[in-house]
């Protein structure tokens, strides 16, 4: 069955009229139209393109081992006519852009490691300053708690629980060998000052036998 007669079958099924039937033939007409010119612009764009990309070549057969060489190839290139001194040129550009992405990466990981290291500095300062507290719980063991108050006349930190009580914690010979150790230095003193008051004398009367 042929197109019209088809059209002519769709139109008596519908009890489409004689003017109808030109205006449905006209409308077709422009259709078909319409995807002809579509379809010869589309081919026309895929034949400029294939001619373009055709038009490329190497000016020489070294200037093409040397890109196969490289991974390489005329799509790389934006001109007509590649020279191995183009190639050459991309293979720099190419080895620089390389070694800049490794210096970026390094640079990256310098930082990542100078923060990783600042922050377990600051954990293994904040680990020693931590301080015990040396208070004693109701058990009669050592409290286990951090000591952050030093209260005044305290000479140890406690943890806020012992801190009221501190001066049951903290024992009278602390403070009577703080005694003792003054009480020699002030004895070495002494005799220090008395060796040198001998030593002294001694030159005097030295110096005084010379004379006679």
């Amino acid at each position: 069955m042929s197109m019209m007669s088809e059209i002519s079958s769709y139109c008596s099924k519908y009890s489409i009229d004689e003017e109808g039937q030109k205006e449905l033939l006209i409308l077709l007409n422009r259709s078909l139209s319409m995807i002809s010119s579509e379809i010869l612009n589309k081919e026309k764009k895929e034949v400029k393109e294939v001619k373009i990309e055709g038009s490329k070549k190497y000016k020489s057969r070294k200037a093409e081992e040397y890109a196969e060489e490289h991974g390489l190839n005329l799509s790389d290139f934006s001109i007509n006519e590649v020279s191995k001194k183009d190639v050459e040129n991309k293979v720099r550009e190419m080895t620089k852009l390389k070694k800049d992405n490794k210096l970026e990466k390094k640079e990256i990981s310098k930082e990542i490691s100078k923060e990783s290291s600042k922050e377990s500095s600051k954990e293994i300062k904040k680990s020693k300053e931590r301080v015990i507290c040396s208070g004693i719980n109701k058990k009669g063991e050592a409290c286990k708690s951090v000591g952050t108050i030093q209260p005044e006349g305290a000479k140890k930190k406690y943890c806020f629980r012992h801190a009221e009580d501190f001066g049951s914690f903290e024992c009278d010979t602390d403070s009577s060998d703080e005694e003792d150790e003054e009480k020699e230095e002030e004895k070495c003193l002494e005799v220090e000052e008395e060796k040198s008051l001998e030593e002294e004398k001694e030159k005097v009367e030295e110096e005084l036998k010379e004379e006679e």
